[in-house]
C-alpha cells in the first residue's frame, strides 16, 4: 500500500458520503436494525465494552452517524472520528439516541491516519465497515491503534475478505497470471488494487503487528446492503 492509495481511498469516502448520500445512510439506520447484522455487532459491540467491569473510554474508528453507539456499555467517553463531515453532523442524533447514556461524546472530522491523538488512550476502540474496505488497513494504522490503547486495552475490526469476492474469471486469471506477459500484469494488478484483503494477507499483517494475542473470525453477511463474506478481528493490547 502506498500513500497515493491511501490518498485516493479517503478521496472516493469523502465524496461518497456526500449531503444527500449521508442523509440516506442515516435513514437506513432506522431500517437496519432489521437486518441480521445488527444484532451481531451490536452484540460484539456490547459485549466488549461491558467485559472490563468498570467505566472506559472508546475510540470509534469510523464512526459515521453513530449507528453503534446506543451499543456502548459502561462508557464515560466516546470520540468518533469519521472523515465525512456530513455523516458527523447527523451522528449528533443517532439511532436509538435516547439509549444512549454516554457523559462525554466528542466527534472528530478528519482521517484516522493522520489526526494527531496526543497523549490520549483508550479502552475500547472499535471500527465495523471501514478499515480493509473503504481505506487500507496497513502496518503504520495497526501500530497507531496499538499505541492509542491502554494497557489491557481491546481493539475490534472488521475488514472485507477478498476471497469471498473473487468470481471465476477473477479466479481464473489469477492461475495463468504467472505465465502472462509483464504488461498484461502491470494492468491486471492497477486493476486489482484493493483495500480488501486476503486472510493470508491478514495474517501476515497481523504476525507483523505489536499485536500478540488476536483472534481473526469469518463472518458472511446477508444485509441486502452489505453482503459478502468480512473477517473480524478481536485483538488485546
Amino acid at each position: 500500500m502506498d500513500n497515493q492509495q491511501l490518498k485516493t481511498s479517503e478521496e472516493k469516502t469523502i465524496n461518497l458520503y456526500n449531503k444527500a448520500y449521508s442523509e440516506n445512510y442515516r435513514a437506513y439506520d432506522e431500517k437496519f436494525i432489521t437486518e441480521p447484522s445488527y444484532p451481531h455487532f451490536g452484540g460484539i459491540i456490547r459485549k466488549l465494552s461491558a467485559s472490563f467491569g468498570r467505566s472506559v473510554s472508546v475510540l470509534e474508528v469510523g464512526c459515521g452517524t453513530g449507528r453503534y453507539f446506543h451499543c456502548l456499555q459502561n462508557t464515560a467517553s466516546l470520540t468518533g472520528i469519521d472523515i465525512s463531515e456530513h455523516m458527523l453532523e447527523l451522528a449528533r442524533h443517532p439511532l436509538k439516541e435516547e439509549e444512549v447514556n454516554i457523559p462525554d461524546i466528542q466527534l472528530i472530522a478528519g482521517s484516522v491516519y493522520e489526526h494527531d491523538f496526543g497523549n490520549q488512550q483508550f479502552d475500547f476502540i472499535y471500527s465495523v465497515g471501514v478499515l480493509g474496505e473503504h481505506v487500507p488497513l496497513t502496518p503504520s494504522m495497526l501500530d497507531k491503534l496499538y499505541k492509542l490503547l491502554h494497557t489491557n486495552g481491546v481493539l475490534f475490526t472488521t475488514v472485507v475478505n477478498l476471497d469471498a469476492r473473487k468470481n471465476l474469471k477473477r479466479r481464473l486469471a489469477e492461475a495463468a497470471y504467472p505465465m502472462m506477459p509483464q504488461r498484461v500484469r502491470q494492468v491486471l494488478d492497477e486493476r486489482w488494487k484493493s483495500n480488501y484483503l486476503t486472510l493470508k494477507q491478514l495474517k501476515a499483517l497481523m504476525v507483523s503487528s505489536p499485536f500478540s494475542n488476536y483472534d481473526i473470525e469469518n463472518y458472511i453477511s446477508e444485509d441486502k446492503g452489505w453482503k459478502g463474506g468480512h473477517y473480524e478481528i478481536t485483538a488485546r493490547k
